[in-house]
């Protein structure tokens, strides 16, 4: 993680849990956009257990796990603004602190380490995709409701990160330059075949 120079001492990262409308509708919550109210809940549930004046309840990541409240001496943060200790399992729904708990034990596999008392986790990140998605055409990514409008990425509803982002971007600019005649084939003529391990091509 890095203000500047890449030589911060912490490592900034989300974990990542994916809902869905039977999530929305298991809070009451319909219609198209439900998703923005579903991230509001948990926007306004982290600022009350903070305490307000932007303070983020935290927890770290043993005690997360093993569902106990940190106490009140914490490790260091990287956000600016203030942390409070809190048990985040009183913020999250069981199977959204469950899906958590289960991709951190999977990381330390991988990556042994990862479980720490020194690594806190900050509530809530809701914000990594756009809980609305526009309508597009699929093979010319054009809106469905609006000619000459394309849209992509994140902000759109068709991403969830910075490399998926940038791979929507790409194949929407193929399928323009190739609606209006600029370019003709497909993509795997540009990039090559994506390929398994067993050198099969991977469509």
């Amino acid at each position: 993680m890095s203000f500047s120079r890449r030589s911060s001492k912490w490592a900034n990262a989300a974990l990542v849990v994916t809902v869905s409308p039977k999530d929305f509708s298991a809070l009451s919550l319909n219609g198209p956009l439900a998703g923005v109210q579903f991230q509001r809940i948990f926007e306004q549930r982290a600022a009350l257990m903070g305490g307000g004046s932007f303070v983020v309840p935290v927890q770290t990541v043993t005690d997360f796990l093993g569902n106990k409240s940190s106490v009140a001496s914490l490790p260091s943060s990287s956000y600016r603004l203030g942390v409070k200790a809190a048990n985040l399992h009183e913020l999250f729904p069981s199977h959204i602190t469950e899906a958590l708990q289960k991709s951190i034990l999977k990381f330390d596999n991988e990556l042994p380490g990862f479980i720490s008392s020194s690594a806190l986790l900050h509530g809530v990140e809701t914000r990594t995709s756009s809980p609305v998605q526009i309508s597009r055409t699929v093979h010319t990514f054009e809106s469905t409701s609006m000619k000459g409008l394309y849209p992509v990425g994140e902000g759109a509803g068709y991403a969830g990160g910075i490399v998926s982002a940038a791979v929507d971007g790409m194949q929407a600019g193929f399928a323009l330059a190739k609606s209006l005649g600029l370019f003709e084939g497909d993509l795997d003529s540009i990039l090559g075949k994506g390929h398994n391990s067993d050198g099969v091509g991977k469509y």
